[in-house]
């Protein structure tokens, strides 16, 4: 959904919001629309120069209470030690809180999210997000662009960067996307590097 007041800040704009004032508050108001939900935010270090974003938990991430558990974050983490990041020095989250299906991600249930998420962003500021997928792409962008046609190019979000790719559980369906993502993967190391 369009947050057009967002978009308004400044390049540099800085957060004085904390990661973890920010959850409560989407816990409490969240806990009011969703009551039957199970919520699972966010995990890594909240200053960590690379933050990844998936699209919502899913059943694997139920019992550990973290996100991208199971065979997608199995994959996710060598993804991410391809190119010298190791999972704990990143912060993962979801657009999306609650553990959900593709198909109950509504433009209601977008809505409410996608402000926690942009707050979520400032609030870690890092050098560079990792958008994996349709879902967190179009939310951090206001893009209703598929992935496939804004993949593998770095986007601006205040002043961090924004790189979307595949999703791991993607991949897990077509591994013939495993070189675009290895390809995408490749300009983040090397803009970390200069960045540093």
């Amino acid at each position: 959904m369009n947050n057009p007041s967002l978009f308004d800040f400044q390049e540099d704009f800085v957060s004085t919001e904390t990661v973890d004032e920010i959850n409560q508050e989407l816990l409490e108001k969240g806990k009011a629309l969703f009551p039957d939900k199970f919520f699972i935010f966010g995990t890594g270090k909240t200053d960590a120069e690379a933050v990844v974003v998936g699209e919502s938990p899913g059943l694997p991430d139920a019992d550990s209470e973290k996100p991208f558990m199971g065979p997608v974050g199995e994959l996710l983490t060598k993804i991410l030690a391809s190119i010298g990041l190791k999972r704990e020095e990143c912060y993962l989250t979801n657009v999306v809180k609650i553990i959900s299906t593709g198909d109950e991600i509504t433009p209601d249930v977008l809505a409410f999210f996608t402000p926690f998420l942009h707050r979520e962003m400032t609030a870690i500021h890092p050098k560079v997000i990792i958008a994996l997928g349709n879902t967190p792409t179009k939310a951090l962008l206001n893009t209703k662009k598929p992935i496939s046609q804004v993949r593998g190019e770095f986007r601006d979000y205040f002043d961090m960067k924004i790189m979307p790719t595949f999703n791991p559980a993607y991949l897990l369906r077509d591994p013939t996307k495993k070189r675009e993502v290895w390809e995408d993967m490749k300009k983040i190391r090397d803009f970390l590097a200069e960045n540093d």
